[in-house]
């Protein structure tokens, strides 16, 4: 559920690789600690609720709409009709802010190099969205053709398709599952509740740079054969800065 992928670009050699591993093993700290702390329901900012207004995408409608597949993904059967975002995210327990419903965007997460200058945590890949495309059904017309001319002089007929229509003359559709980006996922999240998934809070941050500074004082007491001694920094959060210390040695 934690596991964090590591993401290195196609030129990162040998050398670039040695050059970050420091940053990037800062960066899959971290973004384990970040991921821990939100599924736990503790967001870096104060989240806003969702919405309790049954507006879902740029038409205002009566009711939420939720794609069946995403439905069946959060185990709400065939419900896919609901008052608000409110209600269906409340019937599951999710937490505002958290982006913990069918944790396909979690699966995304990654730290990768950024070039040879550093790493960055980013959603990767995409996921199901609660959203549906909405197609209409076609079907082969009986006896109607269309003739083209081939490569070659060829004619090429191909069999000519309308729409499907039911007993009342109204165009069929179906839905198909839509695959969202877990990046764009992450943008919602921010614009609808005002969280930044992956913003670390001031004592995450100071674990970041007393781990960074322990790693460079140990550095420095090694090539001039002394003993390490504790220098006193505020190590912020402590299970972060441990997490870090660990993973860079």
């Amino acid at each position: 559920m934690l596991e964090i992928t590591v993401k290195w670009s196609k030129t990162a050699d040998v050398d670039v690789r040695r050059r970050l591993q420091r940053p990037m093993a800062v960066g899959k700290a971290t973004a384990r600690h970040i991921k821990a702390r939100v599924l736990r329901g503790k967001t870096a900012t104060r989240p806003e609720p969702f919405s309790t207004d049954p507006k879902a995408g740029p038409k205002k409608r009566t009711r939420y709409y939720l794609s069946p597949a995403y439905a069946k993904e959060l185990g709400l059967g065939g419900e896919t009709r609901w008052k608000s975002s409110a209600e269906m995210h409340t019937t599951k327990g999710i937490k505002p802010g958290t982006a913990n419903a069918t944790g396909g965007m979690w699966k995304g997460l990654q730290v990768r190099n950024y070039g040879n200058k550093g790493g960055v945590i980013e959603f990767a890949r995409s996921s199901l969205g609660a959203s549906s495309t909405r197609t209409a059904i076609t079907k082969k017309s009986h006896g109607e053709y269309e003739v083209t001319v081939a490569k070659g002089g060829r004619l090429k007929a191909k069999q000519v398709r309308e729409l499907a229509r039911d007993e009342g003359g109204n165009v069929k559709y179906r839905r198909k599952p839509k695959l969202v980006r877990n990046r764009t996922k992450a943008a919602a999240v921010f614009r609808n509740s005002r969280v930044g998934l992956l913003q670390p809070t001031p004592a995450e941050s100071q674990a970041q740079f007393a781990a960074v500074a322990h790693a460079a004082e140990a550095v420095v007491v090694h090539a001039f054969g002394s003993k390490l001694v504790h220098s006193g920094t505020d190590n912020g959060d402590r299970r972060l800065f441990d997490a870090i210390i660990k993973e860079m040695t």
